[in-house]
């Protein structure tokens, strides 16, 4: 387990994670404010394989998803992705399954990531969001992130925030 919350832990995906990736990951109102149209298990299985060779993601630079889940139900809530760059920085991004949107989980599954990072060295963390997706862009205000672009040909935002 990474870190655990009063709701939730965050641990890293396991090949048995998949078809639960594939579900909600391919809901209409979650993929339209992400990268994908369409995601399939074999994209979900090589990437958790890549996830499960690199967990040693902070010192090889490698991007990584883990599983944001319910201490109760044990469900899988959603994901959240972190791509380790220099100078004590990282991007983040995340991704929750929309039975669950509005109910904390998104701030809950961030605010002990961002905690976690810290922990461990990180000074800075950026993320991008599209620019009609205000559910994120509120989450990202609510814990401080700041603005720093606006790029209309990607349609997205990028905010910025110091550990």
């Amino acid at each position: 387990m990474i870190k655990e919350t009063p709701r939730l832990y965050i641990r890293h995906l396991l090949e048995r994670d998949a078809n639960r990736l594939v579900e909600y990951r391919n809901k209409e109102e979650v993929a339209r404010y992400q990268s994908w149209d369409h995601y399939t298990y074999d994209e979900a299985i090589v990437r958790i394989r890549e996830c499960i060779r690199h967990r040693d993601y902070m010192s090889s630079m490698k991007d990584c998803h883990m599983a944001i889940v319910d201490k109760k139900t044990h469900i899988i809530l959603g994901d959240i992705y972190i791509d380790v760059k220099p100078d004590k920085t990282f991007c983040m991004g995340y991704t929750l399954d929309s039975v669950y949107w509005g109910q904390g989980y998104a701030t809950e599954a961030v605010s002990a990531i961002l905690d976690y990072m810290k922990d461990n060295g990180f000074k800075r963390v950026i993320c991008y969001v599209y620019i009609d997706n205000a559910k994120s862009i509120a989450l990202l205000n609510r814990l401080g992130f700041k603005q720093f672009e606006i790029s209309y040909f990607y349609q997205d935002i990028g905010y910025v925030k110091y550990l």
